[in-house]
């Protein structure tokens, strides 16, 4: 049971917020969410996140039960802001995310605090140069590349097994979740599992992101 601290918490926080428990369930809703969202907290209440926000990035879907997310609330680990492109009052929009461990003191549970940035078109725009700056800059190639080789050697499995590298490959071509399964023979959820799993070795949030850390890193 969620006691008043963590919606007064969340209602705290001028930009729209919202809490998600260690099931994926949303906990607290503040103000802004309900304007961004068009949703009343009593209706997206003990629903999974995922189902509200319908997250996506650059190369397919990014919200399900098992996002990244839910994986570091689970193990308390702190995540970088990211973009997502959110489903939102007036339709599909980008949106930056900032997301916040915090623990209940009644019960230990804790809690995922996502604070929600909508985007301006100037801002995508500079994401865009930063993106195109990562993939062509050589001169931090090296730095890129200790700095994969640090988070692949943390990973529970140490590197890419080979059909990873080669659906890395593929995202870096391109190509998207149904046009890999094609090639590959395997369902959509196979490939969708192992973009997840090398998101995770490369401490990435997107595919885009992924792809331009491994060129960086020499990977491919």
């Amino acid at each position: 049971m969620v006691t008043k601290w963590l919606p007064d918490l969340v209602e705290g926080t001028a930009d729209p917020a919202f809490a998600v428990d260690g099931q994926g369930l949303i906990s607290a809703w503040n103000s802004a969410a309900e304007e961004l969202f068009g949703l009343r907290f009593d209706e997206v209440l003990k629903r999974p996140c995922h189902e509200i926000l319908q997250g996506s990035h650059e190369q397919g879907p990014f919200c399900s039960g098992q996002c990244s997310i839910h994986r570091a609330l689970r193990v308390n680990r702190p995540l970088p802001n990211f973009d997502l492109k959110l489903e939102t009052r007036t339709g599909k929009q980008w949106c930056n995310l900032t997301i916040e461990m915090v623990t209940a003191p009644e019960s230990n549970e804790r809690h995922a605090i996502h604070v929600v940035r909508p985007l301006d078109v100037q801002r995508l725009i500079e994401q865009l140069r930063r993106v195109m700056v990562t993939t062509q800059v050589p001169s931090e190639s090296e730095a890129a590349a200790k700095l994969i080789s640090s988070a692949l050697a943390a990973a529970p499995n140490g590197r890419l097994t080979g059909r990873e590298q080669e659906i890395l490959e593929m995202l870096a071509q391109g190509k998207g979740t149904s046009k890999i399964a094609e090639r590959l023979y395997i369902s959509r959820a196979t490939v969708n599992n192992h973009v997840q799993h090398i998101m995770e070795k490369l401490d990435a949030h997107s595919r885009l992101e992924v792809v331009a850390r491994a060129r960086e890193a020499g990977i491919i």
